[in-house]
């Protein structure tokens, strides 16, 4: 719960998301084995272990929340529901759990396996700006990608808009029903951005415990986002082939998303980001192999 609290307090409204992504990088450092960059928009690249193909898990930093600079408290109620509130409104106040639940899972998922691939990736409720603009060849030994970034405790979301975004080979291996959860269609996300892309694995994103998001009521259910967690950690440790998949759009097909971010409504019309926009910078980071593992 430390860590998930800790993810909560931050603020990172979408495009300011500094404090965020140094919070990553610290914790970062302290997960054995782990190296990762940083392109030029600020999306952070994980890779941990040597493997010919590595599980893969996604997450985006940012929240539509404006944080008030003082008064804001996250509350645990029994360790059972975690919400926001401001004590100098006297109000509820929006945590940000779409998607700092992604991130915790992702963290979680360093912190247990000695190989896997993470992404984070920038400005989501913008219009999955990060994602789109993200280094595909990032992906090409990855067996499938999960995100965690849907409401509720049971959706599975294996189609968005009419793009199909795993096989049904994939479906089947996951075992989704024996966690709870059913297939259903979504709205725009980042792993759409990646499928949009090019991704040629299998990817879905997962409902995390995370209730009345973009609002300043939203709230976690922890059994819920532990719920995802196990079905995540499932899906890991089962699924050690790779998931081959490539969505290929109908003609005269115009993929579309619908945002709402902040009371304003973005559409996400299709587009495909050209490879020479895949910018990586210099900057790598190994993270020490001495130091101890982080829980949280």
């Amino acid at each position: 719960m430390k860590l998930l609290q800790a993810l909560y307090r931050i603020a990172a409204p979408s495009g300011n998301e500094k404090a965020m992504l140094r919070f990553l990088e610290e914790r970062l450092k302290s997960i054995c084995g782990v190296k990762y960059d940083i392109d030029t928009i600020g999306n952070i690249y994980v890779v941990k272990g040597n493997a010919e193909t590595y599980p893969c898990v996604v997450a985006h930093t940012d929240e539509v929340h404006r944080r008030p600079e003082t008064g804001y408290e996250v509350i645990s109620v029994h360790d059972a529901i975690v919400l926001g509130y401001n004590s100098t409104l006297r109000a509820f106040s929006g945590i940000g759990a779409d998607d700092k639940n992604g991130i915790w899972v992702a963290l979680k998922c360093l912190e247990k396996y000695d190989v896997l691939k993470c992404a984070f990736f920038v400005q989501e409720e913008r219009g999955c700006v990060g994602s789109y603009r993200a280094d595909m060849g990032f992906f090409k030994d990855c067996r499938f990608v999960l995100q965690c970034d849907r409401k509720g405790n049971s959706d599975l979301i294996v189609n968005i808009s009419g793009m199909t975004l795993c096989s049904k080979q994939f479906i089947k291996a996951i075992e989704y029903k024996k966690f709870g959860y059913k297939r259903a269609t979504g709205l725009i996300s980042d792993v759409a951005a990646l499928k949009q892309n090019g991704l040629g694995v299998s990817c879905v994103n997962i409902s995390c415990g995370y209730y009345e998001p973009h609002t300043d009521r939203e709230y976690t259910i922890v059994a819920d986002l532990y719920k995802c967690l196990d079905f995540v950690r499932h899906i890991v440790e089962t699924c050690t082939e790779v998931y081959a998949h490539v969505y290929k759009a109908p003609k005269g097909h115009r993929f579309a998303g619908v945002y709402d971010w902040g009371g304003l409504t973005t559409i996400c019309s299709s587009r495909i980001i050209p490879e020479d926009r895949f910018v990586r910078n210099s900057r790598t980071i190994i993270c020490p192999t001495t130091v101890s593992c982080s829980s949280g």
